[in-house]
């Protein structure tokens, strides 16, 4: 993949995530009441962040605890992420953190204003559920944005899709082109996270 198309992606991932973050929700009754208050404190504790227009690595980091960083991590590298040494697993969440927090830092400022209001959540299971809203407020545009919201350890988010993607499947579907471009060197993939970020 090029560094053209990794910055394409990440572009939309970002959009995607801080469109989600960027204003206040009214969420429905539950079974995605607390569900929703995580994405409730996520926006509570992005508008805060906001007040001076800029986000701090401290503040990125208080939004990335809502998010399952290390379950997406894991998800991402699908069957490579076996193959590797527990040092080698650590190495790569931390790069993955990286990239994620960096992201939130560049470009949560663009996507402040948004209004979001819940269209409906799904029980896909226990512990797994969707949470749909429509985002009004960025430019014509109305689309709609679905969170994937896991509890197991405690609600967080763990995927988001708009314009039809799931940013989690894309992001391994990346991965895994580099990874098989490079012998499923671990290392290679961090190399493209951190400079692109």
């Amino acid at each position: 993949m090029s560094a053209s198309n990794i910055k394409r992606w990440r572009g939309s991932l970002a959009a995607g995530l801080v469109a989600s973050l960027s204003s206040h929700v009214a969420f429905a009754a539950p079974p995605g009441e607390a569900a929703g208050r995580v994405v409730t404190d996520a926006i509570d504790r992005t508008l805060l962040a906001l007040k001076d227009d800029q986000i701090s690595e401290t503040e990125a980091d208080t939004i990335l605890e809502l998010i399952d960083v290390e379950g997406v991590a894991r998800f991402s590298l699908g069957r490579h992420w076996r193959g590797l040494s527990d040092p080698e697993q650590a190495e790569f969440v931390e790069a993955f953190r990286f990239f994620a927090r960096t992201q939130l830092r560049d470009q949560l400022t663009q996507f402040s204003g948004a209004k979001i209001d819940t269209v409906r959540s799904i029980e896909r299971k226990p512990g797994d559920m969707i949470i749909i809203t429509k985002v009004t407020g960025l430019g014509d545009t109305e689309y709609l944005v679905s969170w994937r919201m896991t509890a197991a350890d405690g609600w967080k988010i763990a995927d988001i899709e708009i314009l039809g993607i799931w940013f989690a499947i894309e992001q391994r579907a990346q991965f895994a082109a580099i990874l098989d471009r490079n012998g499923g060197d671990i290392r290679s993939l961090i190399q493209e996270l951190r400079p692109l970020t």
